[in-house]
């Protein structure tokens, strides 16, 4: 197959998954249609069959899809230096924006997935045990160093993400802009780590 072929394909792909984002978002799992993703497509349903097995399946897709963003996001971001609660904050800032900025996946990960398959959410768990074990690593080495009280850092790390989840949901079923909320967030999460002198300033940067 030729560049042009590929490049085609890829296109139909991206095009067939922007619509499923829209559906699922808009109607939910169980009501969409593969039929309904098809039309907003512009292409014939049999179509969608050729790059995805089934509804499941590029459901599973578009999870993984926001998941892989995030944690490229994340590790982007600890790249530049700075001490362990900064790299925290940054992770969960990554996290904050990359859901605002994809509304739609992030409806379909947050308030949706719930209801799908088992097999979407063996694939959600395994792609949040990886963010958690960054959080994980990063409230161990803070308390090592002094800079949070000793605690479970396990426990901890779920603990701030479901406090990021539940401000996301929050945002979610609110109308308007909701990415201000992410200072607040922020602040209180690190605050509830114990980094009561970590700062967080509203360009994003952080000082301790």
């Amino acid at each position: 197959m030729g560049k042009s072929g590929r490049e085609g394909q890829a296109g139909r792909q991206e095009a067939l998954l922007a619509a499923a984002a829209r559906v699922f978002a808009e109607r939910g799992y169980h009501a969409a249609t593969v039929a309904e993703i098809a039309r907003r497509a512009c292409v014939a349903t049999g179509t969608f069959y050729l790059y995805f097995p089934s509804k499941e399946q590029c459901f599973a897709q578009l999870v993984a899809l926001l998941y892989d963003e995030v944690l490229h996001e994340v590790k982007e971001r600890r790249r530049g230096g700075g001490s362990v609660l900064v790299k925290l904050d940054r992770s969960v800032r990554a996290v904050l924006q990359c859901f605002r900025q994809r509304r739609d996946l992030a409806s379909i990960v947050l308030l949706q997935a719930s209801g799908a398959t088992k097999a979407v959410q063996e694939r959600l768990d395994t792609i949040e045990a990886e963010l958690l074990h960054l959080l994980a690593t990063d409230l161990a080495e803070a308390a090592q160093d002094g800079l949070i009280p000793p605690g479970d850092a396990d426990l901890r790390a779920r603990l701030v993400l479901g406090a990021m989840r539940e401000a996301l949901v929050y945002g979610l079923r609110q109308s308007g802009e909701s990415a201000a909320e992410d200072d607040e967030v922020r602040r209180f999460l690190l605050w509830a780590v114990g980094g009561k002198a970590a700062a967080v300033e509203e360009d994003g940067a952080s000082t301790s």
